[in-house]
């Protein structure tokens, strides 16, 4: 008998455990419209049993505020949908104090995160729209975002609608201690909410709690007074939609919504309403940070899910206005005939929106310094915003000016916005090239050559996608004699390098013009000269056709886009090709050096190849050449460096040379040819490098470089020095820079 009472003791309620939910209300006297809402709602059973909840109870005087700012005529004119709603959404799932709601707790309530939480799930959901969309008569919003997978560049959409789950809203509150942990302030809140009370320290979207009122154990949960009655929170996507001056750009949201038939859903409904109305889930396309409609929130780019990351996460959306949307797209799609992004590239219309999505939280005070989905901070500040909200699944900006997304405002964007440069914008857009990543730089200025798609289609190149398959790749290329397209890896490894040409290395604004003349280094290590307005490869010098500029384009915040009437073509030839007829154009600074080139034997040059000894081709080489002059060459001679006459500096004849002078010569090639740099004297490049001569030990040989804007000076061992002849230099060869020096190198390092 005495065990029995123990145990009737140890389960019976705590003394200190007040009354249920709906029981305290009663008693406390001033919720009598909140529990008229309650027993509208059939709720009354539910908070007056058991249960865990946490309740954001309205006081009368916040009903009757409320009523007031609603034209609604007392409790009897409260319609059973608005209450229930009213009651729904003042519901959250498990019962918190305050000191617990600022804690970010996980799926079996371990507290992982004090102060992060701002957020819980409350009874409330939106379930089957029964009216539908202009697209189908039934739809439900997705609870998860949409998978997208890519083959090449095809995107396929996959519904990842969870059954079960109703994609419940969430409310926010805000504490002294979120707002601590979080580094913001009140003024963070009262942007949000200026028309609210002053912050107290608790809130519940714009209400306050009462601080005599709050943390009350109920039988079945806490309560919390508040000052107002709070409605369920709109989605950004039913924002949007419910707010006209947003009404474009909800359009053009909406034109990427994905549709996918639920037949569990279908089921239910039918069981709740009778209709025999298939439901599609609504979602939008999987290559956006996330769906506007989803309740839950998702780690953007990520298909698991965790269920309580919403309490401390949320999405941010920015909105341009109609105007300001108008106003965007007229500069960016003109090219486009400034058409709606109908007919532009699915991307732009992506790449355009997700520049608009946050995959967290984007607090007013941290406006210009939290980057969105795409990576980058906001173009825009805080004085461009026109309305601001905190709704039940992330925070949302309604701006008068877009945000201007790095695809777009710097040169990276002026292929991509052109129709006629596609296949440039595919290369720029292939992460092996590199392109796209130094090109989206606003703060590295830029110089770009386009070759338009019809040139590059006149020379026999062609981008198609549904020829990338196997070992072929999407880059096809069909000489003058050939009736069909080859698509072999050679082709786009040929044409990236002569995209990669037209991406010039000017960071520091040096090239403002090619009215003048010069030599400028591209992206892929080669470089490109230019004079009047004339411009040339290595390429082009085999052709002896220069290219010319046809139009420019200077609206990106980083640089100028030049479009040319030709190839940014690259020599396949050796170098030995381009001295040999250097030593034409300028026999005083070449001549003698091609003579060395050619006593030197196979172990220098290969006549027949015009390639020199240890020069390899190929993009993952670069070479500079600095040539004595022949003036500079006899003096070698004379000095005993180079075999021949040392009273007249002349050089052995041919036909005598023995096998220590074709050593000599050897020696002397290869230690004035710079391997692993090509260096132009235009002030950028001031190092020591390697050279092509190894040492009699096996050391590498080394010579330095000091280098001014037309002024450079060659290094050797024993302080022998060159300078640069301007006139003859900075010629072009196959991944290679020649100059004429004035003086030979010593290459002996002893």
């Amino acid at each position: 008998m005495g065990c029995k009472k123990e145990f009737s003791k140890f389960y019976e309620r705590p003394e200190s455990l007040g009354p249920p939910i709906y029981q305290q209300l009663e008693q406390k006297g001033n919720f009598k419209h909140l529990l008229s809402a309650v027993d509208k709602a059939g709720y009354k059973p539910i908070l007056s049993e058991t249960g865990w909840w946490t309740l954001f109870a309205p006081t009368d005087a916040a009903f009757e505020r409320f009523y007031q700012e609603n034209n609604i005529n007392g409790d009897d004119a409260l319609s059973d949908s608005l209450a229930t709603a009213i009651v729904k959404y003042a519901l959250v799932y498990n019962a918190y104090r305050e000191d617990q709601l600022s804690n970010y707790q996980t799926t079996d309530n371990t507290v992982i995160a004090e102060g992060m939480a701002f957020k819980r799930k409350t009874a409330y959901y939106d379930g089957v729209n029964q009216q539908g969309d202009d697209v189908h008569s039934k739809t439900i919003a997705t609870n998860r975002n949409v998978l997208s997978r890519a083959s090449g560049n095809v995107f396929t959409n996959n519904s990842n609608y969870k059954e079960g789950d109703n994609n419940n809203k969430y409310i926010p509150y805000f504490t002294d201690k979120f707002l601590a942990t979080k580094n913001l302030t009140a003024a963070d809140y009262t942007s949000f909410y200026p028309n609210a009370s002053a912050f107290n320290g608790f809130s519940v979207a714009n209400a306050q709690v009462d601080p005599t009122y709050k943390n009350v154990e109920a039988e079945n949960g806490i309560i919390h007074a508040v000052d107002r009655v709070i409605t369920p929170l709109n989605s950004l996507d039913q924002y949007i939609n419910r707010n006209s001056q947003y009404s474009d750009f909800a359009k053009l949201l909406d034109s990427l919504r994905y549709y996918s038939v639920n037949a569990y859903v279908t089921h239910q409904n039918q069981v709740a309403t009778g209709s025999s109305d298939s439901v599609y889930v609504k979602g939008y396309d999987g290559r956006l940070a996330f769906s506007a409609n989803n309740e839950n929130y998702q780690t953007p780019g990520v298909s698991s899910f965790i269920n309580t990351l919403a309490q401390k996460e949320s999405w941010s959306m920015m909105a341009p206005t109609n105007a300001a949307l108008a106003a965007y797209r007229a500069k960016i799609l003109g090219k486009y005939n400034n058409t709606f992004f109908g007919s532009t590239p699915a991307s732009i219309l992506i790449d355009f929106l997700n520049s608009h999505m946050w995959p967290d939280a984007l607090w007013p005070s941290q406006f210009s310094t939290n980057p969105n989905y795409l990576e980058e901070n906001a173009s825009i500040s805080i004085n461009n915003v026109v309305d601001k909200k905190v709704l039940s699944n992330g925070i949302f900006y309604g701006v008068n000016e877009a945000n201007k997304a790095n695809v777009f405002r710097t040169v990276y964007g002026v292929p991509y916005l052109d129709p006629k440069a596609s296949m440039t914008y595919n290369a720029f857009k292939d992460l092996g090239t590199g392109i796209k990543a130094y090109t989206l730089q606003p703060g590295v200025r830029q110089t770009i050559l386009v070759m338009p798609d019809n040139v590059l289609a006149a020379a026999g190149w062609r981008y198609n996608e549904s020829s990338a398959s196997g070992s072929n790749t999407a880059w096809g290329y069909k000489s003058a004699s050939s009736s069909s397209y080859s698509h072999s890896p050679i082709h786009k490894e040929n044409i990236m390098a002569m995209i990669s040409t037209g991406v010039l290395l000017t960071p520091t604004a040096e090239l403002t013009s090619f009215a003048g003349e010069g030599i400028v280094e591209t992206k892929n290590g080669a470089y490109i000269k230019y004079k009047n307005g004339k411009i040339q490869t290595s390429g082009t010098l085999d052709t002896g056709v220069d290219l010319n500029i046809t139009s420019s384009d200077n609206s990106s915040i980083n640089g100028s886009v030049y479009y040319v009437d030709g190839l940014l073509s690259f020599t396949e030839k050796n170098v030995g090709d381009q001295i040999e007829k250097l030593a034409t154009l300028y026999p005083a600074n070449y001549s003698l050096f091609l003579q060395l080139l050619k006593d030197g034997g196979t172990d220098v040059y290969n006549e027949t190849t015009k390639a020199v000894t240890g020069v390899k081709t190929g993009t993952d080489y670069k070479y500079t050449f600095f040539i004595p002059s022949n003036a500079a060459i006899t003096q070698a001679v004379k000095d005993g460096v180079l075999s021949g006459n040392t009273s007249t500096g002349v050089l052995k004849k041919t036909k005598d040379l023995r096998a220590p002078d074709f050593e000599l010569i050897r020696k002397f090639v290869l230690y004035h040819i710079v391997n692993g740099e090509s260096i132009a004297s235009d002030g950028k490049k001031t190092d020591s490098y390697l050279t092509l001569l190894q040492a009699d030990d096996g050391s590498p040989t080394l010579l330095s470089v000091s280098n001014d804007p037309g002024d450079l000076t060659v290094i050797g061992y024993h302080n022998s020095n060159a300078k640069v002849i301007e006139a003859a230099s900075n010629q072009l060869g196959n991944r290679s820079v020649i100059h004429s020096i004035n003086n030979y190198l010593d290459y002996n390092k002893n």
